[in-house]
């Protein structure tokens, strides 16, 4: 499965609105069509989209909802272009089961593309079926199904070849470890829970006290998570603080007020984080989302930000939101560019996703749709693991804190970090959804 996680989305991260203009994380409308023939669900979407969708003013004006064949080549046909790289539609069962929980249906490990032609995992999700079988970040897939990922590459059949996001699919595959021994294991997929905020520790950086966690995604149960976190870091009398949003595509506006509130602490509290600003139709959903009280806010004057290309919505938000109120570091690649946000529709048993709304901070800032560039260049290190301090990018994190700057390496990381883009496919090309490799 490829899930903003990257190909058939079982589940997919969003930056939404749950509710038009706040609420649960549901869908926003429910659409009581009763036609889910192909056609008949192609109108439902076509009428969405011209009363919320963004850019409504800019959809085509002869197209014919019996001309397609499915409900994605339709909705397609309808998008914005360049613009529009993120509305999309998935099912009510994996949308539930992923802002509720977490979870999604694969064998528990993220990879991305390397050198052209091969497969490296980037993250491994723990209890999973490929945890039990031993892989781990930086490891590489060599085989599917006794095919070379090289020729699957090549042939476009990655995605075939690792099988439907389903319960119960076996897939062989030869796995090569960091070490260089290799393996060959069968894998059968489940239900994979994904870890929202992990890795929280404590570092030193120049006589300050750093506080870091792996952020993977804004769903429901982060907040929780996250208010453990930062109690953490109150205990240690950490006053600086390292948020890894590296493969982190979005999720629930609302974590992302929640977690930006506990960042400035209480003084800012009312102030605004965002605003919202929906289509001509819809003024009226138009709203200013502002900072909250919190229990364990950190009350920073700097927070360092780790991202990538896989860093989007929710993530990006978080950034903008913040940049009126604080020093924000970024230290990585640049962001992928989402600066706008959706409602969800529920019709038949899909949920349509269209961009319904753009973001802008208190200062007006906004409109990132080429990405947040960072302000020290770091490459994903895959060498190492995730919340080590020699791995590249939490090691230049550390390092501004310590030091004010970006260091002696940073124009080499911008070169590594072009050749590695150029060798890998790219989500600004293909879509929102192909952002980070999860199966």
């Amino acid at each position: 499965m490829r899930k903003l996680l990257i190909g058939s989305l079982t589940c997919v991260l969003v930056l939404l609105v749950s509710g038009c203009g706040g609420g649960s994380g549901s869908a926003s409308q429910a659409q009581t069509t009763a036609d889910c023939s192909v056609t008949g669900q192609n109108q439902q979407i076509l009428a969405i989209m011209q009363s919320w969708y963004y850019w409504n003013q800019y959809l085509p004006s002869n197209v014919n909802p019996a001309a397609y064949g499915d409900t994605t080549s339709f909705l397609d046909a309808l998008l914005y272009q360049p613009l529009d790289r993120f509305s999309f539609i998935t099912s009510q069962a994996a949308n539930q089961a992923f802002y509720g929980a977490g979870q999604y249906v694969g064998m528990g490990f993220s990879e991305e593309i390397v050198n052209g032609n091969q497969l490296q995992l980037t993250d491994v999700y723990p209890g999973s079926p490929a945890a039990t079988a031993g892989f781990v970040r930086g490891g590489y897939i060599v085989s599917v199904g006794g095919t070379p990922v090289a020729t699957l590459i090549a042939n476009n059949q990655l995605d075939t070849a690792l099988g439907p996001a389903t319960v119960g699919v076996q897939v062989t595959l030869g796995y090569q470890a960091p070490s260089g021994t290799t393996q060959t294991v069968t894998l059968t997929k489940t239900v994979v829970t994904q870890p929202n905020v992990s890795l929280v520790q404590s570092f030193s950086a120049g006589g300050r006290k750093v506080g870091y966690f792996f952020f993977q995604n804004f769903i429901t149960p982060s907040n929780s998570e996250l208010q453990q976190a930062f109690a953490q870091f109150q205990a240690d009398g950490d006053n600086e603080l390292v948020i890894d949003e590296r493969y982190n595509g979005g999720g629930l506006l609302s974590v992302a007020q929640y977690l930006g509130s506990l960042i400035v602490g209480n003084g800012d509290a009312g102030q605004t984080f965002a605003t919202l600003n929906y289509n001509s139709l819809h003024t009226d959903q138009d709203q200013t989302l502002t900072f909250q009280s919190t229990t364990n806010g950190l009350n920073l004057n700097r927070v360092v930000i780790i991202t990538t290309e896989a860093s989007a919505s929710a993530s990006e938000l978080l950034i903008n939101a913040l940049k009126p109120y604080l020093d924000v570091v970024t230290v990585g690649s640049t962001t992928f560019g989402k600066p706008v946000g959706e409602n969800g529709f529920d019709f038949c048993s899909s949920v349509l996703y269209p961009m319904t709304f753009n973001m802008l901070n208190a200062a007006g800032g906004g409109n990132y749709f080429s990405g947040i560039a960072p302000t020290c260049a770091a490459v994903d290190d895959l060498s190492h693991a995730l919340g080590d301090a020699s791995e590249a990018s939490l090691a230049k994190a550390l390092y501004y804190i310590a030091n004010g700057n970006c260091g002696a390496s940073a124009a080499a990381a911008e070169r590594a970090i072009a050749r590695a883009a150029a060798l890998r496919p790219s989500p600004q090309k293909y879509g929102w959804q192909n952002l980070v490799n999860a199966h």
